[in-house]
């Protein structure tokens, strides 16, 4: 797909716009899943997908931990479907990281839930970026935060989160349900597409591939794993050879560009190819979201 320049800075903005301003018109323009709702994944475990990053939920008789919040009309959608499965309310709330398609459902669900947790940079991130203007009075951040490491005993469950660093922002977080071997990733992984790549808020390419090792080293070949996107509904699940590939894919990324820098390139040059080289399958979930990251690897490369 080629874009031009002024085209380019068109759908950026756009982008941008549905990132820092969620709401139903914007976001739609890069998240044209339908509602798909609840789905089973294994025993007790589950998500649900409508608009935004993937839910992930647990429910057992004694516990209802629920993983990010889409928006207050999804996550309203979210409490409807799911009283099919718990008349329990929500004993934690987990934030993957700040972004508004995560967290701003969080405002409907506060009702619901009994505290929420984020990592800290989270939160400082929700409250530079959403603290002030037309949203503000509609956010709610995480009461407990957590710098590398957290814990709860979930009953028959035991949950660890971990931060690794930097990586999609500042404040990612992964949440391991250790018995049953289930990990939401996040936004760290879009699975078979081209990741939004939040620069303001910290992202680079070099911190998601030591990320993403971080991951790869941790888990196992057995884990099942949750992603915040992916190309289509039925890859929002998958295994750890899905962080491999989306770890060579920043680092094919890196390279790629800092070999055409090195002939003599512009930026402009640069997003006429048509694809990363070793990645032509790569979904684009929003029109211009591979030259987003052509751009984003090369000022990560210029120090810009």
């Amino acid at each position: 797909m080629r874009t031009d320049r002024r085209k380019f800075v068109k759908q950026s903005s756009f982008l941008l716009a549905a990132v820092l301003y969620p709401g139903k018109t914007i976001y739609s323009m890069f998240n044209p899943f339908a509602h798909s709702g609840l789905k089973d994944i294994s025993q007790n475990f589950g998500v649900y997908t409508e608009k935004g990053g993937t839910i992930g939920w647990y429910i057992t008789e004694d516990v209802f931990v629920v993983i990010d919040s889409q928006f207050p009309d999804t996550a309203k959608h979210f409490i409807d479907e799911i009283k099919n499965k718990t008349n329990r309310k929500i004993d934690i709330l987990f934030n993957t990281h700040h972004h508004g398609d995560h967290t701003a459902g969080n405002y409907y669900l506060k009702q619901f839930a009994g505290k929420i947790v984020a990592q800290e940079n989270c939160v400082t991130l929700q409250k530079k970026f959403y603290g002030e203007g037309e949203n503000k009075d509609k956010q709610v951040y995480a009461g407990t935060t957590f710098k590398d490491e957290w814990e709860t005993d979930l009953g028959t469950e035991k949950l660890k989160a971990y931060h690794f660093g930097p990586a999609h922002t500042l404040g990612d977080a992964v949440y391991h349900f250790q018995n049953a071997n289930v990990v939401h990733m996040g936004d760290v992984v879009f699975n078979r597409a081209y990741p939004y790549m939040d620069r303001p808020a910290g992202a680079t390419a070099e911190g998601s591939i030591k990320y993403l090792e971080s991951c790869i080293d941790h888990f196992d070949k057995d884990t099942k794993f949750i992603y915040g996107h992916a190309a289509n509904d039925d890859l929002i699940t998958g295994n750890i050879d899905d962080l491999k590939l989306m770890r060579d894919y920043f680092s094919a990324l890196l390279e790629f560009v800092s070999n055409e820098i090195k002939s003599g390139k512009s930026l402009e040059e640069i997003q006429k190819n048509e694809s990363v080289p070793g990645f032509e399958n790569l979904t684009e979930r929003w029109k211009g979201a591979k030259n987003m990251n052509l751009k984003a690897a090369y000022e990560e490369l210029n120090n810009s």
